[in-house]
């Protein structure tokens, strides 16, 4: 088994040097750690993490904490694809992923203590942007390293444009499928991503001094088939996410057809979704952004979306 002093020997570098350029470290320059990185995948080397997390006092992991999600609740395609960019970047610093996910705050607060206390885990992605979350609150307490996959005022975060977004996808509504009093759909929940898009909605809407609607659905109730029957008006929908679309075209009732424009564009999803009209936030991009952000000095960064 070839070990660090191996790399570095073939590599002409001293083994400290080697070792922080697998390690990512900003002070190597690029083209020395992408040959040293060649060299070891060459050498099949496995580094010695146990060995780091001694040295160093932290784990090579990164928390990962999902929003407060329910024991039988679906897995959100959108999160998959966000872990499908976290794991790229990730295995090029050869960390790894511990997960956080439970059905209540107080549980999920526990694993993530745990996190920091048993495991080392020192840098954390949050999937979602929350005000007075208590687990933010304790990381920021105990001065760990975070990032938000959301808008944030005061921590790192990545995101996209979400009131732009909510703006554009009415834009398109009004001026490619002639809606002219489309209805704004959002969970209950009301995260602050749903809030942002809403506010896009709200923004366009009043610029062409039409009145907005806005339906909160319940996942335990049939409230949506109730507020078309009662706003006949409405000529089309836009949904905050997916997922809120996917539970409409289960339990829409209504004969009428709405054009119908949604946010996420997953893969899962689209093979349900098939033609229908969705923002895409690009997850997978979001989730490179994050680890870039998290081990940088960059305080945020902005997806771009597209509609299609």
């Amino acid at each position: 088994m070839y070990t660090i002093k191996d790399i570095a020997k073939k590599a002409g570098v001293s083994p400290s040097t080697a070792s922080r350029a697998l390690n990512n470290n900003p002070r190597i320059s690029e083209e020395t750690k992408k040959r040293i990185r060649k060299i070891a995948s060459q050498m099949e080397y496995q580094p010695d993490y146990a060995g780091r997390n001694l040295t160093l006092g932290e784990a090579n992991m990164v928390g990962i904490i999902f929003p407060v999600t329910g024991e039988t609740a679906p897995a959100n395609p959108f999160h998959i694809d966000l872990m499908r960019g976290i794991s790229t970047e990730l295995q090029k610093r050869n960390y790894e992923m511990l997960v956080a996910i439970a059905p209540s705050q107080k549980q999920l607060l526990s694993q993530v203590q745990s996190m920091v206390k048993q495991a080392k885990v020192h840098n954390f992605v949050i999937f979602y942007s929350q005000k007075k979350d208590p687990i933010i609150k304790y990381l920021a307490e105990k001065n760990l390293n975070f990032v938000i996959i959301g808008s944030s005022n005061k921590y790192k975060f990545v995101d996209n444009d979400n009131v732009a977004a909510g703006f554009s996808a009415t834009e398109f509504l009004w001026e490619n499928k002639q809606v002219k009093y489309p209805a704004f759909v959002e969970s209950s929940y009301h995260w602050s991503y749903e809030l942002d898009r809403r506010k896009g909605y709200q923004k366009f809407l009043t610029q062409k001094n039409v009145k907005t609607k806005i339906i909160d659905l319940n996942p335990d109730k049939d409230e949506l088939n109730q507020f078309l029957k009662n706003n006949s008006q409405v000529d089309g929908l836009i949904f905050s996410d997916d997922i809120l679309y996917l539970r409409y075209l289960q339990e829409l009732k209504n004969d009428k057809k709405y054009p119908v424009i949604c946010f996420n564009s997953s893969k899962l999803l689209g093979m349900v979704l098939g033609t229908t009209l969705q923002v895409d936030l690009q997850p997978k991009k979001l989730g490179n952004a994050a680890i870039e952000v998290l081990f940088s000095k960059l305080q945020h960064k902005i997806i771009p979306y597209e509609i299609g």
